[in-house]
């Protein structure tokens, strides 16, 4: 395919054809206004799929990276063009009018066809000129404003939709329009395209809402929405009269917790971890504080015991020395409780059952609190090796 400039037409409409200061504008008719529109419908289709047979036909991600950025930011400038018309007085006229906004439309879906097609060749930490900016927030809140009262219906809990809303709201009337990136920018529209979505679809009950299942799946790393979610934990567990029913009330929520899925490729806030982290290292810390205040009565009752946390100095040379870290054995374990391997009451069982009996290289004595609660913050490294461990395992397996 020829290396032409795909939006020729559409350049040479808004720089000459539609431009207010030169006096051609004046002189169209009303048909050719109407062929106008007809040609620019016409012609955003087919740039779709020429862009898309062009990209699809370069070989190097430099190349194609370049090419995107180089449509993104000619449309953009080409929208500005438009939107600034649209204040011009000839544009007050009807026919003139519909035009224009014909045009600004079709940009507008060129630029939404480029945001969702190419996305990972998008410097999405680039900041959203203003113009462009204050289109965007026009139609998030068309879109919102139609939604805002099918959420409300659809969820019937005032609270999580108040919090919801507000956010989004504070979003599109915020003063701040020169600092905002397109990755703000795409996952709020991601954001109300799955609310749409989500309004339109029967929900499936469990122990969380659908609403906090898609805010999950979104990452929705709101300081406001995880202290929400922290606080309904709270009150579902208060309802138990005594600590070992909240105990296991709320190992069973984090177990419906840890089974939701967070696409950790996206979130709400880029500076805040991750919603899941978060929200998993609470639900460790007070799983850990219940167990303490179930636990420290029995221990007193029994002096000759010791915890398991902390196995008797005769037992220390019958330990298994492992060599993975404390972190990687944390993978290990946690996985195989979640996967079903190891059958016990709870995953806190399955830690003070083992890891007391296990030292590594570097440390003779292991806490369970600990190593559980490492297993919900490793890192990659950590990952790939207890992979490796166990494709060696798989091997050896094999061959025998």
């Amino acid at each position: 395919m020829p290396q032409t400039y795909l939006l020729g037409w559409l350049d040479s409409l808004i720089l000459t054809t539609l431009n207010p200061r030169k006096n051609f504008v004046c002189t169209i008719t009303t048909q050719e206004l109407s062929a106008i529109s007809e040609q620019i419908l016409s012609e955003t289709l087919h740039i779709q799929i020429q862009l898309n047979q062009y990209i699809f036909l370069l070989l190097k991600e430099t190349e194609i990276r370049l090419q995107v950025k180089k449509y993104h930011s000619a449309l953009i400038i080409l929208l500005d063009n438009a939107v600034e018309y649209q204040k011009h007085e000839v544009f007050k006229k009807q026919d003139l009018s519909e035009v224009m906004n014909t045009l600004v439309n079709s940009l507008e879906e060129l630029l939404a066809f480029i945001e969702s097609r190419f996305l990972n060749y998008l410097d999405v930490d680039e900041r959203v000129p203003v113009t462009y900016f204050e289109i965007l927030k026009n139609e998030f809140k068309q879109k919102l404003d139609k939604l805002k009262q099918k959420l409300v219906k659809v969820v019937d809990n005032k609270c999580i939709t108040d919090i919801l809303l507000i956010i989004l709201y504070a979003f599109i009337f915020s003063k701040n329009n020169s600092s905002v990136t397109y990755r703000e920018v795409l996952y709020r529209k991601e954001l109300i395209n799955e609310l749409e979505n989500f309004c339109e679809t029967p929900k499936r009950v469990s122990s969380f809402s659908a609403l906090d299942e898609l805010l999950i799946y979104m990452n929705f790393n709101s300081i406001k929405y995880i202290n929400y979610f922290k606080n309904s934990i709270v009150r579902k567990i208060d309802l138990f009269n005594n600590e070992a029913e909240r105990l296991k009330e709320l190992l069973f929520l984090f177990k419906e917790f840890n089974q939701m899925y967070s696409n950790e490729n996206i979130r709400f806030n880029p500076k805040n971890q991750n919603l899941k982290t978060v929200i998993s290292d609470w639900f460790v810390q007070e799983i850990a504080y219940l167990e303490k205040k179930i636990g420290q009565p029995l221990v007193s009752l029994k002096d000759s015991e010791k915890s398991l946390d902390s196995p008797k100095e005769s037992s220390k040379e019958n330990k298994i020395t492992c060599l993975l870290s404390a972190d990687q054995i944390g993978l290990i374990l946690r996985a195989s409780d979640e996967s079903r391997i190891l059958n016990a009451k709870s995953m806190s069982a399955v830690f003070k059952m083992i890891v007391p009996y296990l030292s590594t290289p570097y440390k003779s004595d292991l806490s369970y609190h600990s190593v559980r609660s490492k297993s919900y913050n490793a890192e990659d490294k950590d990952k790939e090796i207890a992979i490796e461990t166990l494709e060696k395992i798989i091997k050896k397996i094999r061959s025998y």
